[in-house]
């Protein structure tokens, strides 16, 4: 264990110092009531109660290390000259080298900090002890000193809420998912639901920035009707 990281005492945490790890370090954020894991390359298991009939994201823990789980973050890199580059800061799904990875495994939440072309990216996990919401606390700095323009674009996959039913029916689960988008006073808000539930359990995704776009389609997302992959999504990222 100590090949891969170290113990911080001080603030009661474990920290690994590299994003390849033999198995991920999965941390518990939130309560009985709400809450889930948080893997240590930014995947999410997230449920609300009892996680085989309240799920929220699709994380299938028996997929490959290096695939994308429930949740990830793009940083997208422009410099002056117009050269990209599209990363994610938690090493998968891109599978990019980063220059520094640190995953802090703390009591309750969970924060990833790396450092890649340039960019500085903290993230924090966590889930109020007073609320039903999983928060992201993102904070990028640029670090080249050169200009840069940073495009942030996370990601979440969400799930059939049955578990089993996700897995095993390949016709009708997804017809039953539902993604739309409403604006909230100077905000964008996604919600997502199945229909047969949409009026008691809606799960939504918002930012405290604007947003300049959304995507709600995964096949679009991915690009090639679906063909493309989460480590090198459509050209598309190039969105803005």
């Amino acid at each position: 264990m100590m090949k891969f990281g170290y113990f911080d005492d001080k603030n009661k945490e474990y920290v690994a110092i590299t994003p390849c790890t033999p198995i991920k370090w999965c941390n518990y954020v939130g309560t009985l009531g709400f809450g889930g894991l948080v893997d240590s390359n930014g995947g999410i298991l997230l449920c609300k109660g009892d996680p085989a009939l309240n799920r929220i994201t699709k994380y299938i823990a028996q997929l490959p290390n290096s695939e994308f789980k429930g949740s990830t973050i793009y940083l997208k890199v422009t410099d002056a000259s117009g050269k990209q580059e599209i990363f994610s800061p938690f090493f998968t799904p891109t599978l990019k080298p980063l220059d520094k990875f640190e995953n802090h495994t703390g009591l309750s939440y969970t924060r990833i900090i790396s450092e890649a072309f340039g960019v500085r990216c903290e993230v924090t996990f966590f889930v109020p002890s007073d609320d039903e919401v999983l928060l992201q606390d993102i904070r990028v700095t640029n670090i080249s000193g050169t200009e840069l323009h940073i495009d942030v674009v996370p990601v979440i996959e969400f799930t059939h809420f049955d578990a089993l039913k996700q897995l095993l029916n390949a016709d009708w689960v997804p017809q039953t998912m539902t993604l739309k988008a409403h604006q909230d006073g100077e905000h964008t808000v996604l919600e997502q639901y199945a229909f047969m539930k949409r009026d008691y359990a809606v799960n939504l995704v918002t930012a405290d920035r604007p947003v300049t776009s959304f995507d709600g389609d995964r096949a679009q997302f991915l690009g090639e009707y679906g063909y493309g992959s989460w480590a090198a999504p459509r050209p598309s990222l190039k969105l803005s």
